[in-house]
């Protein structure tokens, strides 16, 4: 059964505007606070100063960072990559499903990925989007038939999951441990998201 698009969906994507904008806006506050060229590499080390995240970090309490450190990123061909990518695929799930399940996505599963990646390996200074993108990338490649979600953004998903993987293997050898469980959290909002859509349908069938 087509999971059919919310109220929500049929209107504009505005929460992917607002997480597209606070991409930017994170890069810009970055580079402003410590006083680089806007396209210059920003280190991973000075980031902390802005909101990036380690295992110190976490042991003091800053659990915030989590989130902040989302929206925060070291070169600037990763942050347009991410912000290209987020934004295809975060206006293809809002459109259809709504703001909801999008926030879940992005937001839980890059949060849960981050989480992850810094439990994992707390000696590193952990930032970007990326965890949140491939719970994007995930949240699409499960519910596109259900959901009926653009074209695009099925190709978008697949071409992203299959260029940041191999990125992984190529530079870590293996996929970083964030990405993974970015990616297995976003599966999971969308089986979950689509099995409560169903059932509020159901229950709207048999109500009428």
């Amino acid at each position: 059964m087509t999971i059919a698009p919310t109220q929500a969906g049929a209107r504009k994507p505005v929460l992917s505007l607002a997480l597209v904008l606070a991409i930017v806006l994170g890069w810009c506050w970055s580079a402003h606070v410590l006083q680089l060229p806007f396209f210059a590499s920003q280190k991973s080390l000075l980031l902390m100063g802005v909101g990036a995240v380690d295992g110190a970090a976490l042991q003091r309490g800053e659990w915030w960072r989590l989130l902040a450190s989302q929206f925060l990123h070291v070169h600037s061909l990763h942050m347009m990559f991410n912000l290209a990518a987020s934004a295809l695929l975060a206006s293809a799930i809002e459109r259809r499903c709504g703001p909801a399940p999008l926030a879940l996505a992005f937001i839980g599963g890059g949060t849960l990925g981050q989480l992850a990646s810094v439990l994992l390996r707390p000696d590193l200074v952990s930032s970007g989007a990326s965890q949140a993108m491939l719970a994007l990338c995930a949240f699409v490649l499960v519910a596109y038939r259900r959901c009926a979600l653009a074209r695009h953004a099925l190709v978008a998903a697949l071409l992203v999951t299959a260029i940041q993987g191999g990125l992984d293997v190529a530079v870590s050898g293996s996929i970083k441990p964030g990405h993974g469980f970015g990616f297995a959290a976003g599966a999971l909002i969308a089986m979950a998201w689509m099995r409560h859509a169903s059932s509020r349908a159901r229950l709207n069938l048999t109500k009428g």
